[in-house]
């Protein structure tokens, strides 16, 4: 009898060690993917909005004047919705297009620049690099 229970404590103490590292490996994985994620988005606004925007950390002197910075945007309320949809928001639509969302560019609008396509995936990239961002003090 004790050899049984002593054999039923090392599985249980075997089985709860292994649904632990499965939970490490789980959540190291998703801590990858975020970071990964970021990563991917903090380039995208490196080579797609850099060249009007201020971006902390990237580019602390570029941008346009008449532009807001990311910083200056994350102090809005709304800022994650400004975000979300900055493709629809002026002058965006004449630059950018997110593949499988917006229709494609009107010819009417100002070609200054070559269209820049996006996705769905780089949508989301680009708001978790945002997350990253601290408002102004």
């Amino acid at each position: 009898m004790f050899f049984s229970q002593y054999i039923r404590s090392i599985f249980g103490l075997v089985t709860a060690i292994m649904l632990t590292f499965t939970c490490v490996l789980i959540a190291g994985a998703g801590t990858a993917r975020a970071e990964s994620s970021i990563e991917r988005g903090k380039s995208l606004v490196r080579q797609h909005c850099s060249r009007c925007h201020v971006i902390p950390g990237l580019n602390p002197y570029g941008g346009i004047g008449s532009t807001p910075s990311f910083s200056a945007m994350k102090w809005l309320d709304d800022w994650r919705r400004r975000f979300e949809i900055f493709y629809i928001l002026p002058p965006h639509p004449a630059l950018v297009r997110i593949d499988g969302v917006s229709d494609p560019r009107n010819k009417s609008l100002p070609a200054f620049s070559s269209e820049i396509v996006m996705s769905l995936e780089d949508l989301d990239d680009i708001l978790n690099f945002v997350d990253t961002i601290k408002p102004p003090q």
